[in-house]
């Protein structure tokens, strides 16, 4: 069964100044991808990072609204829990992210279960360093809907 959560989030905090360091393992991941997004552990937070060239991270600074979601897919090659992102601009043009949390890792589970319990998260935009950041606030829905993908990952 398929618990999905489409919500639009209207506050989207937009940081320009970042003093966030990325540890070297995360520099690494990130080296070997041209463009998509990881979920990392920083300060004891779920945080999605976004990489992607330089203009189009300039095209999701600009965007207006953002919907996101979670699926437990459970075939038996590669049981997960997709996060995905989609964020839109004025034109309702789209921008798309999405994560795979492998549930047969526990540093995954781990990751997605401190997510359930975070009051927001952090998305920071990467090119060859962090260009800008959101802050995306979860709501009480929210966390109800992880809770219930969670739970469905224990079945």
């Amino acid at each position: 069964m398929l618990s999905s959560l489409l919500r639009s989030l209207k506050k989207l905090a937009v940081y320009n100044r970042i003093s966030v360091e990325l540890p070297d393992e995360i520099m690494m991941a990130l080296s070997f991808i041209e463009s998509g997004c990881l979920a990392v552990s920083l300060n004891n937070k779920t945080v999605f990072v976004f990489k992607g060239l330089s203009n189009e991270l300039e095209s999701l600074k600009k965007t207006k609204s953002l919907q996101f979601g979670l699926d437990c897919i459970k075939r038996p090659e590669f049981p997960s829990v997709r996060i995905y992102f989609d964020f839109r601009d004025k034109s309702n043009k789209p921008y798309l992210f999405d994560y795979f949390f492998n549930m047969e890792s526990d540093e995954e589970m781990k990751l997605l279960k401190k997510f359930e319990e975070q009051d927001y998260f952090d998305i920071l935009f990467f090119d060859s360093r962090i260009v800008y950041s959101r802050r995306i606030q979860l709501t009480k829905k929210d966390k109800e809907k992880i809770k219930e993908t969670l739970d469905e990952t224990e079945i």
